[in-house]
């Protein structure tokens, strides 16, 4: 077989290039890539990490605990978002920052997969090795584009999506060639190749949950299609993702049984669910482990009162294991206010759990008025949240169905990256203007609006990137 040597380097490997055209890479070192077992490690080597604390202000999931701080705008891209300021202009933050580093790290993995994709079938090793690694690299790929189109431009709109702007797209790992910014359609359709050149080659278990299965290609098809409007495929994705041999959902029932178990005065000590609540990242619920600014997100991060309120207090065992509504309340905070209590649970902030497939079939279903299946899908994974006995959720008809699904994927996919992108699709596609109060450190109760057409759902370029390509700006 023909030797053939890519030389990188090695701050690539690492994850570390800067900007969407790769620019300020710094040879610090040279890594060869000559075997599959080295473009199969680049893959696991891309850094999982998926920086979003901005996101779950803009959701109005969180709040800081301390209120005048939030209210000096200490940390401006948490009170801009948190008090849905479209007065200022955020491009005067993008310069560090989550957000930014989410666009840089994203940009940085991307890197990695081209390389995987243009040069692995080169490679020293098996034929099954070549396409399994180009299979996931694509798979990966698709992953983290369908992650920066949702944060830096306009939400899919069929109407609209030909012409509205959206990011820069790499094809090939080439360090000469001109950007191009490309269309919200056009990202989506490259995306969707990825896709759909990857499933048949990605496997039923991979090596570990930081990799993608097939079970996590159907989804991120089905999510892809859901955002497009495109429901009878998207169902039909989420179906197929269902078919998986490994993947299953986490029965939080078990865990709380294996946990009183070893800690039988749990009861009495709620507070022992800071170490007794357990989901490992190994876990088959995920369908690809991807974490927050740390492996330790999304603690300790405090939820609003107005999303604890959600939870039934008393069986679902989500609020009663992770949200550390045993500790003292922070008298700086806001009334209510209680943190995610839980170091040992791997919540999974930017990849995907089996737990939303279930929530887009149940979706898809109620969209199609089927209330009866849309409610099957529903409890499905409400039991496996809940105690044994618990009454099931219940709908009259596919609206209160669908009602009940969006709730049911706040509770669920609190504090990832689906908080501020459900926000953006659905007023979006409702046109709902979005309305909350906030009681400040003066006693005044003030009420924020979120507009349907809000520049703010749309996140504006980091400073670094608009200086190094021919991006045209998004929003503001």
């Amino acid at each position: 077989m023909k030797k053939y040597i890519v030389v990188i380097w090695l701050s690539l490997v690492m994850g570390l290039v800067s900007c969407d055209n790769y620019l300020d890479v710094v040879p610090k070192g040279e890594a060869v890539l000559n075997s599959t077992d080295d473009y199969l490690g680049l893959i696991e080597a891309a850094n999982p990490k998926f920086s979003m604390t901005s996101f779950w202000y803009m959701a109005n999931e969180v709040t800081y605990y301390k209120k005048a701080e939030l209210e000096s705008y200490l940390y401006p891209m948490y009170s801009i978002g948190f008090f849905w300021d479209e007065s200022v202009d955020r491009y005067n933050y993008m310069v560090d920052g989550d957000i930014a580093e989410l666009y840089s790290d994203c940009y940085s993995r991307i890197a990695s997969y081209n390389v995987v994709v243009e040069h692995m079938n080169d490679a020293e090793g098996p034929d099954t090795d070549k396409k399994l690694g180009i299979a996931q690299a694509k798979i990966m790929r698709a992953y983290n584009y369908f992650f920066l189109v949702n944060t830096f431009a306009k939400p899919y709109k069929k109407e609209t999506a030909a012409t509205d702007m959206g990011i820069i797209i790499h094809k090939k790992f080439d360090l000469e060639s001109e950007s191009k910014q490309y269309t919200v359609k056009e990202v989506y359709e490259f995306i969707e190749q990825d896709i759909e050149e990857a499933l048949a080659d990605l496997p039923e278990q991979a090596l570990n949950s930081y990799r993608p299965t097939k079970g996590f290609g159907y989804a991120l098809q089905a999510k892809v299609r859901l955002y497009k409007g495109e429901i009878d495929l998207a169902l039909e994705s989420g179906l197929n993702a269902l078919k998986s041999s490994y993947h299953k959902l986490w029965d939080m029932n078990e865990m709380y049984n294996e946990a009183l178990a070893t800690y039988p005065f749990l009861p009495t000590m709620p507070s022992m669910w800071m170490t007794a609540a357990k989901l490992e990242d190994s876990n088959p619920e995920h369908l690809l482990y991807q974490f927050g600014h740390t492996n330790t997100d999304p603690y300790p991060q405090y939820a609003r009162k107005e999303m604890l309120d959600l939870y039934d207090k008393n069986n679902d065992l989500r609020y009663i294991t992770c949200w550390g509504y045993y500790m003292p309340p922070r008298p700086t905070a806001e009334t209510g206010a209680i943190m995610f209590g839980s170091t040992n649970v791997k919540w999974n902030p930017g990849g995907m759990r089996l737990s939303e497939v279930y929530l887009m079939i149940a979706e898809c279903y109620a969209r199609k008025d089927d209330k009866d299946n849309a409610m099957k899908y529903l409890n499905d994974l409400y039991r496996n949240r809940v105690f044994p006995g618990t009454a099931e959720l219940t709908a009259a008809d596919a609206d209160e169905a669908f009602k009940l699904v969006r709730e049911e994927r706040k509770r669920e996919l609190v504090l990832t990256y689906n908080g501020f992108f459900d926000m953006r699709r659905f007023c979006t596609e409702f046109n709902e203007t979005l309305t909350k109060t906030y009681v400040n450190e003066a006693g005044e109760t003030k009420t924020y609006s979120l507009r349907p057409d809000s520049p703010l759902l749309v996140w504006p370029f980091p400073q670094q990137a608009m200086e190094t390509s021919n991006l045209v700006q998004n929003t503001k």
